[in-house]
């Protein structure tokens, strides 16, 4: 047997499996540029280490204009079934609260901060007493009353002779005098007594069980999940679009690439393109292999 017939694609394969298993390890290696004597090295850095940058601006464009672009996740985010999954935690919460003994207060704190709790129970209650008692001076509760005692009175005094004779004229001046102190009192002291009811409401509610709320809350019929589901399909619409332009995601993906080691950059890409760059590998070993047998093929002519 000439053993010439099986070295030539044997070799042939090995030559070509070596080559491309050169070239796959020269997309990353070495990772540093290599000097001799002062004299750069050619091929150093590997391909990917060299070209970074333009990979990192590659990956977040295509992220931010193909992949992730205000369409393609409003299209997810609202999708029926994520719709139908958030009614359904939505209206899971609920019944677990129709059971829950915690106060309104507790299931906030849990949501986010007691500090925070404290400082929007101490928000709400100022802007209420606020906007209560603004409501009340634009009644004008002086003016109100003043004409009510007014008109009781020369009602009464219609019935006298001596009313009769004094008539509305001096009642008048001092209907005056009754608004002007009224208004008075309530202005100095009325923001007192509605912060004071204001307060007394807010710590009723404080303490007021999560299940009793809910419980009235649903025997009103108003659709909760409904509602959520309608604030969260308003919030993505009206929100996304400026969130992923304060964003910038191909600058977020450009700037995270940039920052990576190359060898971590090697490890994302080799666990993504393993199985394809193995097979690169391996196909140049079986074109290798072709060729040689195409050597020897001419060979034995």
């Amino acid at each position: 047997m000439d053993w010439k017939l099986i070295a030539v694609p044997v070799i042939g394969a090995i030559i070509g499996y070596a080559t491309n298993w050169i070239a796959v390890k020269m997309l990353f290696r070495p990772h540093k540029e290599v000097r001799i004597c002062g004299w750069k090295v050619p091929f150093t850095p590997g391909v990917i280490p060299k070209g970074q940058g333009r990979l990192a601006r590659a990956v977040g464009h295509v992220v931010e204009e193909q992949l992730l672009t205000r369409e393609v996740l409003e299209e997810e985010l609202l999708s029926d079934e994520k719709k139908q999954k958030i009614k359904e935690l939505v209206s899971e919460w609920l019944d677990r609260q129709k059971e829950s003994e915690e106060t309104i207060k507790s299931v906030a704190a849990k949501l986010v901060s007691e500090d925070t709790v404290e400082d929007l129970i101490d928000t709400v209650e100022e802007k209420v007493t606020d906007m209560i008692f603004e409501k009340i001076q634009e009644m004008d509760p002086g003016y109100m009353i003043a004409e009510k005692v007014l008109e009781a009175a020369k009602e009464k005094l219609a019935e006298s002779m001596l009313g009769m004779m004094i008539g509305g004229s001096m009642l008048e001046p001092i209907a005056k005098q009754v608004e002007d102190k009224i208004n008075e009192y309530v202005s100095e002291y009325g923001r007192g007594y509605v912060e004071k009811l204001v307060m007394e409401e807010s710590i009723h509610l404080q303490q007021t069980t999560a299940g009793s709320v809910v419980t009235a809350v649903d025997g009103y019929g108003l659709d909760i999940p409904g509602l959520v589901l309608d604030q969260y399909e308003s919030i993505v619409k009206t929100k996304l679009p400026q969130i992923l332009d304060n964003l910038h995601l191909s600058k977020v993906v450009e700037d995270r690439i940039n920052a990576m080691e190359v060898a971590e950059v090697e490890e994302l890409v080799m666990s993504i393109m393993k199985k394809e760059l193995g097979a690169v590998v391996n196909l140049g070993a079986l074109i290798g292999l072709i060729l040689g047998l195409v050597n020897v093929a001419i060979l034995c002519l």
